[in-house]
């Protein structure tokens, strides 16, 4: 009943192993040699670690997507205009796939790249897995709780190097997207930018942030000048002390992974 959770990402790999009947978690990060490609890193890391020797109910595969994704409302989607709509977005690089998921919920199409070594690999280790762009169960996680109350939503998702920015209005997404944003200024630069293209109310509608990145403190400062209800997000109390929410360690990619039915 084991169900693991594996996050590649530029900056370290790690993996997770839930056991929902005993709620038993462990959080595993994973150094990489940044002198080898994704494939030689991942055959490295994965076949060898004997936690992932084990057979699992479900596997899961987020690769960090960082800035570079797609999105694509349902009703346009096509399968086979993946890799031409996302190159019109994103330059090619030779040795890449494009993959993609939809999200139900947020009625999109999430499109996003991968090494097609790696991607190949994963399927060869995991050839169950289900692979996801980290953003994807963020965007899912976020739509659904956006529905509470009647007033429209803004969240922030602090990473070390982005910040994600989504908006929805009553689980429908009206904005959603991945900046380069490593300081507070910037950060509230593109969120009041985004808050009035959106016309959203200063009074009425809701900004919600996610992360405890060092400029967090100052940035809800400065936003609170211009927006009413400026709030903090606790992954540990969102997600109800879940045992793998209590662990602090854990990105928010994959707790939302984790409690979302994707």
């Amino acid at each position: 009943m084991q169900i693991l959770s594996i996050r590649l990402s530029a900056d370290g790999f790690s993996f997770s192993i839930l056991n929902p009947i005993e709620e038993t978690f462990t959080y595993t990060p994973l150094r990489i040699q940044p002198n080898i490609s994704l494939a030689a890193n991942i055959k490295q890391v994965l076949t060898t670690n004997e936690l992932l020797q084990n057979k699992f109910k479900r596997t899961n595969v987020l690769i960090d997507s960082g800035t570079e994704y797609t999105t694509v409302p349902f009703e346009l989607f096509e399968d086979e205009q993946n890799d031409t709509i996302y190159h019109y977005n994103h330059p090619f690089r030779t040795g890449e796939t494009i993959l993609h998921n939809i999200l139900d919920r947020s009625n999109m199409a999430i499109l996003f790249a991968t090494e097609k070594n790696a991607c190949q690999l994963i399927k060869e280790l995991f050839p169950e897995a289900h692979i996801f762009a980290s953003i994807s169960p963020i965007i899912e996680h976020l739509a659904n709780k956006s529905r509470m109350g009647c007033n429209r939503k803004m969240y922030l998702h602090l990473n070390k190097r982005t910040t994600d920015i989504l908006a929805f209005e009553h689980g429908k997404p009206l904005y959603v997207n991945t900046l380069n944003c490593q300081n507070g200024s910037d950060c509230s630069f593109y969120t009041l930018s985004i808050w009035q293209q959106l016309e959203f109310d200063q009074e009425h509608d809701q900004l919600h942030i996610i992360g405890d990145q060092h400029y967090k403190e100052e940035l809800m400062q400065e936003l609170k000048n211009f927006i009413k209800q400026v709030n903090t997000i606790n992954p540990s109390v969102e997600f109800n002390r879940s045992v793998a929410a209590r662990n602090e360690q854990v990105p928010y990619d994959m707790l939302t992974l984790l409690h979302t039915n994707l």
